[in-house]
């Protein structure tokens, strides 16, 4: 992740949702909030020419060598970000050598209502299987209801070849941590990237 630095100095943290391009570019999913001030910069007065400072990268969310794993993808919200940087960097690995290919990877991303998820994994080679879990949808959703990892255990028999990677809230990571490594998730096969809310 980033930490970029506005104008009067206001700083907020950014998990990058692209994998390192040659030119550059950097991807960012930034949330809305009412009443925020950084939100009030992104949304109303960012400016091409901006002058923004950056503090990073930071963090240890990367992906791990995938050969033969079953690769597990948790995100809530906005976490999602570091997860499409992960799948970027999966497309790109594999296809420079196949060999490296996981086993499988499957997609757990979690919102409250549909609108929360506002981007649709498409990862051309790679074995993907994407499940979209709601916690307060209505009755129109007819897929997954509950949180992630409540949803991968209830259809994840064996844990023992898996690497999880989890980003979304601190809570959410605490306990599917917990639950994924009771019901076998070797020890240090978890990794996790977790969205702190800033102040307003």
């Amino acid at each position: 992740y980033l930490n970029l630095i506005g104008p009067g100095g206001l700083r907020r943290s950014y998990s990058m949702a692209n994998a390192p391009q040659a030119d550059g570019r950097l991807e960012f999913f930034i949330r809305r909030v009412a009443g925020g001030a950084m939100s009030d910069y992104w949304f109303q007065r960012a400016a091409p020419g901006d002058l923004l400072r950056i503090d990073g990268p930071r963090g240890s969310f990367y992906l791990r060598p995938p050969a033969g794993r079953d690769l597990v993808l948790l995100a809530t919200g906005t976490g999602i970000a570091p997860i499409k940087a992960l799948l970027d960097a999966l497309v790109a690995t594999v296809a420079a050598d196949a060999a490296a290919a996981p086993r499988s990877i499957h997609l757990l991303w979690g919102g409250r209502q549909p609108a929360d998820l506002f981007w649709t994994p498409a990862c051309a080679g790679l074995p993907l299987v994407y499940t979209p879990v709601l916690s307060r949808a209505g009755s129109e959703w007819h897929c997954a209801r509950g949180h992630v990892q409540q949803v991968l255990l209830q259809g994840w028999p064996d844990l023992t070849q898996a690497e999880v990677y989890a980003c979304g809230s601190s809570a959410m990571l605490a306990t599917a941590e917990q639950a994924l490594l009771a019901a076998g998730l070797p020890a240090r096969r978890f990794h996790a990237d977790a969205f702190v809310s800033s102040a307003p």
